[in-house]
């Protein structure tokens, strides 16, 4: 038997680079990071485009690009390279020596890792030539013409570079070669004692001024950033226009309204926060507002605020509200720690003669969020496109502004962040987090389950700061509301005394028409009734002008009463949903009882078939019926037109309706709803939208038949409403005996935050909606009522009260 080696053309080797490099700039931008990962402090980049003039057959002179003439040099102070590298590293395609040996030097982890970044040379031009000098001194020469690998005749094995001993001053080649680019203090600042230098020519690409200027953009969000604290400068030259670059600057934010920093601690699944707050104006808050936070508790007081930062860790279960099974830690764990900053940059201050705002520049601002903006990720200090890019809103936080657009402070945990005001840096790394793997054109990450998962917990963590910044603002928007009533009351008052003063006066008027001044009725108490007279008209004046805006506000109020309703049902039939997929499935079954009762028909005096299969689909289908039946008189009676009526309600009656509503889905689930009712007997007024109630019960129903559909052990399911009148408030506390409030809310009352949800599937992505007991408490709250969870020994609980009136 013979043994047959593959032979790989020098063809493939040159499709398989072009494959890895499909645009010039991911070429130049690979060749920087091999200046990276070589500890190299400074790189220089220089651009030579040669144009020449010549004449068109019109005899017209005009400028034509030379690429034969033109070259691209990359420079660099790194530890450069010996021969034995030359040899059996920089020359070996697809070396594997930097996933073996990721760590430098100086301790960086280094971006490469498949060997075949050289081919970034043959990329950009058709030679390249190459000078390097290493520690031990001695200096190589390595030339190389790239036009081998077209022919498809040979082997890779046959392709070759000159490789020569040549002594090389780095720091005299930048003076030599680039005097007009005044790039001597580089030289100067900077050791050149070993590096390489890249030198590529006979380019292939028609460089246009617009494409030199993307490749300085790309760098200036490639390099790590400031924030980072890694010593690696880049400079970027252009010899035909020296005035047009220099010095790469990269992302630095010291003018921001906040900045978050989270470490994920991949090994305890924990979260580490900072959070500094430099929106507000502390003096002007405390000028202006100065008891306003006087009992807030930290860190919503004023001393944390007027340290602007605080620090604080949680779990990742609480975080994710993502009750930890041994799935999701492995998941969790796979993911590997990772660090992120971000931050909160809003464009201008609508608001500011009300919230006590720091002044900002909105050009500024603007500029840098255009250069800079975007939460980006960087591996092992470089950059991992397209994340961030502008128009690449990765983290979809644009949809999550869509799907809340409640402005900040209007409610607690509503308001979510612009993409277009944000920055951020994520920081990731090839040790810590081995399954967040690039795509095979280092276009960007492999969205495998780990991605999933890290997006999941990112989201999560810039939600700290979108609950933080609205719970401060929340204190604001209340009192304001409160200043705006008292406005208006003062309005109201206005107006009435105008109107009342009018009245007078042209009743005034007429006596004295009538009477005339000497002739008018005299009466000593003339003042004191003219008084009263105005009182009353003024106190009528308020009502009828009170009377027109709550109507208004009555209207406004059924359309609100009318989306929560809405939102409810969609809730509950989302829920009931597999129900109607069985009676669909099972449609498949009234072809089989249509094909029974044709062979019921007489056969020679004999039956083909057994009635039972037949007597048992019939009460499949009397049991889809109903279940159609029930969830169809369902909907249209939840959004019935006295619903959405406010009037005067009774919770004993309203309970007896909503036993009788549920009793067909209880008696399918196993569900006994038990009503303990103290106020039968009791006249009191509560007026109410009941379409309202319907809300609150309905999602409260809804929650307790997914936790007993959660049990792992048979036992009585009991959902249990007690009600009674306790002074001037009617108490309901609901109950059910499933498996209670997940332990992932650690603060409770997180529950009623809008979108805030433990249902999850296997990966960690919501499943739930989050809005049930939000609307639950937006119900309660509108009807000034108030919520309060009770710790049961089993299941879950909480107690609701209303003010009414007794009659």
């Amino acid at each position: 038997m013979t043994k047959v080696p593959f032979i790989v053309s020098a063809r493939a080797g040159k499709l398989l680079g072009r494959e890895n490099f499909s645009n010039p700039e991911g070429a130049i931008i690979e060749l920087v990071k091999n200046s990276y990962d070589a500890d190299a402090k400074n790189c220089l980049v220089v651009f030579d485009i040669v144009f020449e003039t010549e004449k068109d057959n019109e005899g017209k002179e005009k400028k034509v690009l030379k690429n034969e003439l033109s070259q691209i040099f990359i420079i660099d102070n790194g530890e450069g390279m010996t021969k034995d590298v030359i040899e059996n590293q920089w020359m070996k395609i697809g070396t594997g020596n930097k996933e073996t040996d990721f760590i430098s030097k100086q301790k960086r982890i280094k971006t490469g890792a498949k060997g075949i970044g050289r081919f970034a040379l043959d990329r950009l031009g058709f030679n390249a030539e190459m000078w390097t000098i290493s520690k031990n001194k001695k200096g190589y020469n390595w030339n190389m013409d790239w036009k081998q690998f077209d022919n498809s005749d040979k082997s890779i094995s046959e392709i070759t570079a000159e490789l020569t001993e040549s002594s090389v001053d780095i720091s005299k080649f930048i003076s030599n070669n680039f005097e007009s680019l005044k790039v001597g203090s580089l030289v100067n600042e900077s050791s050149f004692t070993t590096g390489t230098i890249l030198r590529i020519s006979n380019l292939k690409d028609d460089w246009s001024d617009d494409e030199i200027a993307g490749v300085f953009k790309s760098l200036e969000a490639l390099i790590p950033p400031k924030e980072l604290n890694i010593l690696f400068e880049v400079t970027f030259q252009h010899i035909q226009q020296p005035k047009e670059f220099g010095k790469v600057e990269t992302a630095f934010f010291n003018d921001y309204d906040y900045k978050l920093t989270a470490k994920y601690n991949s090994d305890d699944l924990s979260v580490d926060f900072e959070i500094i707050r430099n929106e507000i104006d502390i003096e002007m808050l405390k000028k202006k507002f100065p008891t306003l936070f006087k009992n807030a508790k930290a860190p919503y007081d004023l001393e944390t605020l007027e340290k602007k930062s605080f620090k604080y860790s949680k779990s990742i279960d609480t975080l994710l509200k993502w009750d930890l099974n041994e799935a999701n830690i492995k998941l969790l764990k796979d993911v590997g720690s990772f660090d992120l900053t971000f931050y909160y940059l809003k464009y201008n201050n609508s608001l500011k003669e009300n919230y006590p705002y720091k002044s900002i520049n909105q050009r500024e601002r603007r500029s840098v969020l255009d250069k800079f903006g975007g939460v980006k990720i960087y591996r092992d200090s470089f950059r991992v496109r397209p994340y961030g890019d502008p128009d690449n809103d990765w983290l979809k936080l644009g949809a999550r502004v869509a799907q809340s657009p409640a402005g900040a402070g209007q409610r607690v945990g509503d308001w979510r962040v612009r993409p277009e005001q944000t920055a951020g840096i994520i920081t990731i790394s090839r040790k810590n987090n081995p399954l967040l793997i690039d795509k095979s054109d280092r276009g960007a990450l492999q969205e495998n389950d780990s991605y999933e998962t890290f997006k999941n917990i990112i989201i999560e963590v810039i939600h700290e700061f979108e609950f933080d910044r609205s719970k401060i603002l929340n204190i604001f928007y209340k009192f304001f509301a409160v200043e705006k009533e008292k406005e208006r009351e003062k309005e109201i008052q206005r107006r009435a005394e105008l109107l009342a003063d009018k009245i007078v006066l042209e009743r005034k008027n007429a006596e004295i028409k009538i009477y005339g001044t000497s002739n008018r009725k005299i009466d000593l108490f003339a003042e004191q009734k003219e008084a009263e007279e105005k009182k009353a008209y003024e106190e009528a004046f308020k009502d009828t002008f009170k009377a027109i805006e709550d109507e208004t506000k009555e209207l406004f109020n059924e359309e609100i009463v009318q989306v929560r309703g809405l939102a409810s049902l969609g809730l509950i039939m989302s829920s009931f949903a597999h129900e109607l997929k069985e009676v669909r499935n099972n449609s498949s079954e009234i072809k089989l009882l249509e094909r029974i009762y044709k062979k019921l028909a007489p056969q020679e005096d004999k039956l083909l078939i057994d009635f039972s299969d037949g007597n048992d689909i019939i009460d499949l289908l009397k049991e889809n019926s109903e279940k159609i039946k029930h969830w169809i008189d369902y909907s249209l009676t939840a959004v019935k037109k006295d619903k959405r009526k406010r009037g005067k309600l009774n919770f004993s009656t309203y309970l007896k309706t909503l036993d009788a509503i549920w009793a067909k889905t209880f008696k399918l689930k196993d569900i006994n709803l038990i009503l303990n009712d103290k106020t039968k007997d009791i006249d009191y007024s509560f007026r109410a939208f009941e379409m309202d109630l319907d809300t609150i019960f309905t999602n409260l129903i809804n929650n307790s038949i997914d936790s007993f559909n959660s049990l792992h052990q048979v036992q009585d399911r009991n959902i249990t409403i007690f009600l009674q009148l306790i002074d001037d408030d009617i108490e309901i506390i609901y109950s059910d005996n499933g498996n209670g409030l997940s332990k992932v809310f650690k603060e409770k009352e997180e529950i009623f935050l809008p979108f805030t949800t433990s249902k999850k599937d296997k990966k960690g992505n919501e499943i739930g909606t989050g809005l049930g007991m939000y609307l639950v408490k937006n119900v309660i709250d509108d009807n000034n009522g108030s919520i309060d969870i009770v710790e049961p020994e089993k299941g879950f609980s909480v107690r609701i009260t209303f003010p009414i009136r007794k009659n």
